[in-house]
């Protein structure tokens, strides 16, 4: 029963807020981009074809901007990197993927205004195989070791500004694609993994010979929240965007499409949420 009230809770979440208004041929198109190996944010449902299969955080948020556009939505699927690359020369209208502030996408794009979307930002971490679970909790415990990250990430930078200085520990490992990057954890090409904390959850969900190492990045306020980009010069639709994400800041709709992605990744259960058995929060 509880198995049923999960699922039937995660789409009811994911899509109660996106389904406002029915669709017509005549409506443009918003094309976003994303990059869907970042669940609970955005991953691939293997069990759907088409745009369908696109589901996590990220996809219900650019549903709900299109549909505040009165626009039809195209989900347009690249690796991380690329998505930032197709917003500079217009081939996408926007990039939603678990992007965070920094200053380089301040100057090279229009950023929207920060949405909220669980410890995803607010927490940074890394992950390891079981056998080195716990075992390194501050920066000089990896010296002599390997740290991967995804190319043109906030990880990147983490662990730029924390590893940098520090000659024995090799961050030299740059991955397009997080799916590749656990590969070569569990390959041990690297030892460690800089990844957000709800996305480390997700890989940990799916694998149990992975765990956290125990280690958080100190993150600054700037980077503990998510912004869209759109192409420099293109505030008209800036405008837009920020006045569909201050609707759904409004009407507390983050934490409800985020905790719907995690039951939906597998990340959490409803009991692990604090939902009772007919799917009501708990709020005692």
């Amino acid at each position: 029963m509880k198995k049923i009230i999960a699922i039937m809770l995660a789409a009811v979440m994911v899509f109660a807020f996106t389904a406002c208004g029915s669709k017509s041929s005549s409506k443009k198109t918003l094309t976003v981009a994303i990059s869907p190996d970042f669940a609970p944010m955005e991953f691939v449902d293997t069990s759907k074809s088409g745009q369908d299969q696109f589901v996590g955080f990220d996809v219900t948020l650019a549903k709900f901007i299109a549909d505040e556009l009165g626009m039809e939505l195209e989900i347009k699927p690249m690796s991380f990197d690329a998505c930032q690359a197709a917003v500079q020369t217009g081939n996408v209208d926007i990039a939603i993927s678990g992007f965070s502030w920094t200053m380089e996408r301040a100057e090279n794009y229009e950023l929207s205004d920060w949405y909220v979307a669980g410890d995803n930002e607010t927490q940074q971490s890394i992950i390891c195989l079981k056998e080195n679970a716990g075992k390194f909790t501050k920066p000089e415990d990896f010296k002599g070791y390997k740290i991967g990250y995804q190319g043109a990430s906030l990880q990147q930078v983490l662990v730029s500004e924390t590893f940098g200085d520090m000659s024995d520990v090799d961050t030299s490992y740059v991955f397009v694609d997080l799916g590749t990057a656990v590969e070569a954890l569990k390959a041990k090409q690297v030892d460690f993994l800089a990844v957000a904390h709800g996305n480390g959850e997700s890989i940990i969900a799916s694998d149990s010979n992975i765990d956290f190492t125990g280690f958080d990045f100190e993150v600054d306020e700037i980077y503990k929240n998510n912004v869209c980009l759109l192409q420099k010069g293109n505030t008209e639709l800036l405008e837009k965007v920020n006045a569909a994400l201050a609707k759904a800041l409004s009407n507390d709709y983050y934490s409800g499409w985020y905790d719907a992605s995690k039951v939906y990744a597998g990340v959490s259960t409803l009991d692990e949420l604090g939902f009772d058995d007919e799917g009501n929060k708990i709020t005692e």
